[in-house]
């Protein structure tokens, strides 16, 4: 019995964190086809079209990237300044630094990655 209220809560958990993504997905859609709109442009246009492709591109630029993409530039950034003097080894004391589970090391946008 436990496990299935375990269960139900689990998936009713779910489903609620999927519905609010995608009305928040939605209420963005709708800001930017009313930005379009009070610009001047007409629905079903091409200018429209270019106009809601240009501010979801914009509002793209100055979201933060997600955690991975985040690993990955930092992990870019360490092993290219490996060996380089005027960068210290990444360590977990660093604020900005993550621990790149797939080498074991910590990288970081102003470090350099440790030696092997």
């Amino acid at each position: 019995m436990r496990d299935f209220s375990f269960m139900l809560s689990l998936l009713i958990a779910g489903l609620l964190a999927i519905f609010l993504t995608g009305e928040a997905n939605s209420r963005e859609k709708a800001g930017i086809r009313e930005e379009c709109t009070d610009f001047g442009f007409k629905e079903g246009t091409d200018a429209f079209a270019n106009c809601m492709l240009q501010l979801s591109l914009e509002q793209r630029r100055h979201q933060p990237p997600d955690r991975a993409a985040l690993l990955r530039r930092y992990k870019d950034l360490s092993m290219a300044r490996r060996g380089d003097d005027r960068y210290p080894v990444c360590t977990a004391s660093m604020m900005d630094n993550e621990l790149d589970t797939s080498v074991n090391k910590w990288v970081g946008p102003n470090c350099q990655m440790a030696p092997d």
